[in-house]
């Protein structure tokens, strides 16, 4: 009884030995039994020492995945955090029948001559939108007065998509390398009803517009037709950004229409991906059946007298347009 007592306690002994130092025993009599070349036992030792291991937590790796918008093209994440929404029309110029798709209304269309679909000479796109302005041309209204040359191109496109309440418009631009703002011009900006330029002031019923605009050493802003407005279009945010000539800028606005009876509109511009303009407060309308139509592209020098010519050809090109919906804010 003594004896089994004794080998019980000397059992109980090498199984606390076993557990305390399992791993060394192991690595010892894996060392002797690849030296007596017992594979099968070797392998078998190997399993046993390595399931007595505990396992370290893993760490999950996520890919960096690279975000790009509808269109294939790189997009800021202050662009995707401030528009979460989708693109509903775009157009590439990879077809040279470009006006089909945009849906040009047949009134107030002019300077289509001085437009041209060509392949991009910088490379960063496939085609591109390139807008002539002759030497000493400006505004049509300068063109008719003054018997000057017609430079850029306009026209309404309704873009074959439904009426909204809050849309936001993107594109590409970049001035030729001679180009010279001179005192300012125009550039394509949404619109809705029947529009706004020309000093012809809507009446909240009728329409509206927001162009961009170009001023003197390339301040920007946004030329806007409202009804609040006085002879002329309301500059909003100007100098709040600028142009250079021979550089691509990624141009975008949104425009939030106003309640009828409140001045709660807004509109917002981002240049390469940064919020440079946000204003509220504004009066679109005063009924909320006039809607946003689509873009107003509209682009020459001027101004109302040949003071705002441009003294040598210059052009701007653009690319890569886009209208993107704009979530609803309760």
């Amino acid at each position: 009884m003594f004896k089994g007592n004794i080998n019980k306690f000397y059992r109980f002994i090498c199984l606390d030995i076993w557990l305390k130092y399992k791993r060394i025993i192991s690595l010892y009599l894996l060392v002797y039994l690849f030296k007596s070349k017992l594979l099968f036992f070797s392998a078998f030792c190997l399993v046993l020492s390595l399931n007595s291991c505990q396992q370290l937590p893993t760490q999950e790796i996520v890919p960096k995945v690279s975000v790009s918008d509808e269109r294939g093209a790189n997009v800021s994440p202050s662009v995707i955090l401030d528009n979460p929404e989708q693109i509903i029309w775009s157009d590439n110029f990879k077809s040279l029948n470009w006006q089909q798709k945009w849906k040009i209304r047949a009134k107030n269309n002019w300077g289509l001559e001085n437009t041209k679909i060509i392949p991009d000479p910088t490379n960063k796109f496939e085609n591109i939108l390139r807008v002539h302005y002759p030497a000493g041309s400006a505004s049509p209204t300068v063109h008719r007065q003054h018997n000057v040359p017609l430079g850029g191109a306009g026209f309404y496109a309704q873009l074959g998509i439904s009426d909204a309440n809050a849309l936001r418009l993107s594109y590409y631009l970049r001035f030729s390398e001679n180009f010279n703002f001179v005192k300012g011009g125009k550039l394509p900006g949404l619109f809705g009803g029947e529009g706004g330029s020309g000093g012809k002031i809507p009446n909240g019923t009728d329409g509206f517009s927001t162009r961009f605009m170009w001023r003197k050493h390339g301040d920007g802003e946004i030329y806007a037709y409202l009804p609040t407005s006085s002879q002329h279009g309301t500059s909003i945010g100007r100098g709040n950004w600028g142009f250079r000539p021979n550089q691509w800028y990624l141009l975008e606005q949104e425009v939030v229409l106003n309640d009828s009876g409140l001045a709660n509109g807004h509109v917002r511009v981002w240049l390469d991906g940064k919020r440079v303009l946000d204003r509220g407060g504004l009066i679109f309308r005063q009924v909320n059946q006039l809607t946003i139509d689509g873009i107003f592209f509209s682009t020459f020098f001027g101004g109302g007298d040949p003071s705002w010519a441009t003294p040598q050809d210059v052009y701007i090109d653009f690319a890569d347009f886009a209208v993107l919906t704009v979530k609803s804010k309760d």
